[in-house]
């Protein structure tokens, strides 16, 4: 069982009925136009531009978080010029969209690019780029949060996921593990994860264990940047 289920299985019933309302506006979106690559995760309430969603390109392996709002025209000077500027926007390869962030017409993001959560995009990202801020602006790179946080992984708590599915770590459990270190990480992908778009689950997964491993085998090994030991597992 998941942990929206144990916490209230009428909230988990409210998202299911949100993700079927976001699916068939995802659906109506992509048969107007819109391009969406392979392995593209989008969260509920992402506002696409509903007028030109033809305009909207998203790559393979991106991800689109929660209450994201991509727009393809801006009609600022309408009322002046009697005219409304259209332009597209490209999400390419592998980047990530943070929460409530807004692109504006006429931006191209990654590849493998990182937009924080809340900013304004009215400019391009290049590729690898983090930005933040209104308007966004970069302040470094995806990789070096990525290293970031791969050194975090050494001596952290790392949960399961198909532990929580199962059962065998309760949300206690995970809200202790947080407590303890002020901060935890859970592994894995939910086989039937439903935000996934043109997925191919069992890449996802294999991936995303690969991954896991790599970063855990560069905490071990790199001894200038990595002293602690390797990451724990909370056991049930």
């Amino acid at each position: 069982m998941s942990v929206a289920r144990l916490v209230s299985p009428l909230a988990w019933l409210a998202s299911q009925v949100r993700h079927r309302l976001d699916r068939i506006r995802l659906a109506r979106y992509i048969s107007r136009g819109m391009r969406v690559g392979k392995n593209v995760y989008i969260t509920e309430g992402v506002e696409f531009d509903s007028n030109y969603p033809f305009l909207i390109e998203i790559g393979d392996n991106c991800r689109i978080c929660r209450g994201v709002r991509i727009l393809t025209h801006d009609a600022t000077v309408f009322r002046h010029l009697g005219a409304t500027r259209l332009a597209p926007v490209r999400i390419l390869e592998g980047s990530f969209i943070g929460e409530r962030a807004i692109i504006m017409p006429g931006v191209t993001i990654g590849p493998d690019a990182l937009i924080a959560a809340g900013a304004l995009v009215n400019r391009d990202i290049g590729s690898g780029m983090a930005a933040a801020g209104n308007p966004a602006r970069p302040y470094g790179t995806y990789a070096d949060l990525l290293q970031s946080h791969a050194k975090a992984l050494c001596g952290a708590t790392v949960i399961r996921k198909e532990d929580v599915e199962q059962g065998r770590v309760t949300v206690d459990d995970i809200r202790q593990a947080v407590q303890d270190a002020s901060a935890a990480y859970i592994r894995g992908v939910p086989r039937d994860d439903p935000w996934y778009v043109n997925a191919e689950i069992q890449t996802i997964i294999r991936d995303a264990e690969r991954a896991y491993r790599a970063a855990v085998a560069l905490s071990a090994t790199d001894e200038k940047t990595f002293s602690q030991p390797s990451s724990k597992l909370l056991s049930p």
